[in-house]
């Protein structure tokens, strides 16, 4: 008997809590849902991430946006403000070059959108590391927004609050708050993506397939590697769909015109401004180099980067500087010609561990501890969040495998940012943080299954 109570006692309870949501609405119960978030992310900014020493690429976004508001456009801060002593070998001997304090030259290390909006911070003043942190915190929270309105469409408003709830509070979302990574920005880029994904699967209009190229090429600015969605999902929605192949292929160069629009600006300003082409980043060079020695094909980094990997810096013959794009070129020819030379290795070994970092299936304390050192992230909170993303993964896979009949496209769509960067750690590095994106679908997807479990609890439950 006391057993049955205690069921009859949780169903009332959550017909009580259903009522509420009923009587406060939507949206009021999806501000309440922000609020905690945004509680939930100061707390861990004042409390942990306030004293924690910025990333490298953390400090490029807070001196890039202070330099942009100054006037001087997307100029490499490091150099500018620090100037550079680098030993260069030529002809079997090591020379100094020095870069002096002052030195500008245009960057493209990163796209711009994150910068950019944090120099938003900075012209109106905000221009210290704590207090862009600040307006970073404000910057996050339209990804719960937008996780809200995604659960609602795909299924229902207790969906659409499910899938909020998850956002606000799964700490490998709020971990990057703070940080002034671009994290922040690839999240609410890809919950966007998956969104306007969701309407243009509702209606296959000329309207919402430009919608959702802008914002596929705003979600690209955040991260360059998001672009890869807009095509596969774009494929997926539009000929699936049993409307004309003109109005097929029509819309579905529409949506790469409309990702293109967006994005030339900042083409064309890169093509403008280096020696060497450059479309969204000119940083892939230096990442694969880091991410392809010795070091990182065997031993303790596995799969991982090694700083050290990129030395000698990239100089001209003669010890010249050369400009960013160039720089890029050289290291990118040291990375291909070594995965040309350990082709077997890579693909057997290396790109699996990469893999299995980053999915926490290899390793997945001590890379803990190298998110810690390499992206300042705190050890407490990333076991915090590990624990809620095993919790997260069967429930993901659940939905999968509940859905993939009736809903198949729903799947794809909202799934779609996990074969992505799973792609992207395979020819990069394994890093917690390259996941961020698909953390997205992740929270998606267990919402579904959460959803279907509370359905089944109050149906069982409700007496007859």
């Amino acid at each position: 008997m006391g057993k049955v109570n205690l069921i009859m006692k949780t169903a009332m309870e959550s017909k009580e809590k259903s009522g509420v949501i009923k009587k406060l609405g939507f949206n009021k119960v999806l501000l309440l849902i922000c609020l905690l978030g945004f509680f939930i992310r100061l707390l861990y900014f004042f409390l942990i991430a306030a004293d924690n020493q910025l990333s490298g690429d953390a400090s490029s976004y807070h001196l890039t946006a202070n330099i942009f508001a100054d006037g001087l456009g997307f100029t490499e801060p490091f150099r500018y403000l620090f100037g550079a002593i680098d030993s260069v070998p030529i002809e079997g001997k090591l020379i100094e070059v020095i870069t002096p304090i002052g030195h500008i030259e245009p960057t493209a290390g990163h796209p711009p959108m994150w910068t950019l909006l944090l120099s938003i911070g900075s012209f109106l003043g905000f221009t210290t590391v704590f207090q862009q942190q600040i307006f970073s915190i404000f910057l996050g929270i339209p990804s719960i927004i937008l996780a809200g309105l995604i659960g609602k469409k795909v299924g229902s408003e207790q969906l659409g609050l499910i899938t909020a709830s998850l956002t606000a509070t799964y700490a490998f979302i709020w971990i990057n708050e703070g940080l002034l990574m671009a994290e922040t920005c690839a999240i609410t880029g890809a919950m966007a993506s998956i969104l306007a994904a969701l309407v243009l699967a509702e209606n296959q209009n000329m309207k919402n397939a430009l919608i959702f190229g802008c914002v596929g090429g705003l979600a690209a600015l955040c991260r360059a590697e998001l672009l890869i969605y807009l095509p596969l999902v774009g494929a997926v929605i539009l000929f699936n769909k049993k409307i004309s192949w003109r109005r097929k292929i029509l819309q579905y160069l529409s949506i790469g015109l409309a990702a293109l629009i967006v994005i030339s600006p900042w083409v064309i300003r890169n093509l403008y401004s280096f020696e060497e082409n450059v479309f969204l980043s000119d940083g892939a060079g230096t990442v694969l180099v880091q991410a392809n020695c010795d070091s990182t094909y065997y031993g303790q980094n596995l799969g991982y980067w090694e700083l050290k990997c990129g030395e000698p810096p990239p100089y001209g013959e003669n010890g010249e500087l050369l400009d960013e794009s160039q720089r890029d070129i050289v290291v990118r020819e040291r990375a291909f010609d070594y995965i040309s030379e350990n082709k077997k290795r890579f693909i057997t070994v290396v790109a699996p561990a990469r893999i299995g970092r980053m999915w926490g299936a290899y390793k997945p304390i001590e890379q803990l501890r190298l998110d810690v050192l390499a992206d300042r992230r705190s050890f407490a909170i990333s076991l915090i969040g590990f624990g809620q993303y095993l919790l997260l993964l069967p429930l993901s896979l659940m939905a999968i495998f509940k859905l993939w009949k009736k809903r198949r496209e729903t799947i794809y769509i909202t799934s779609a940012w996990i074969p992505i960067v799973t792609l992207t750690a395979a020819l990069a590095f394994g890093n917690t943080r390259y996941r961020t994106a698909a953390e997205a679908s992740l929270v998606i997807l267990a919402a579904f299954s959460i959803d279907i479990l509370v359905k089944k609890f109050t149906e069982k439950s409700t007496p007859m």
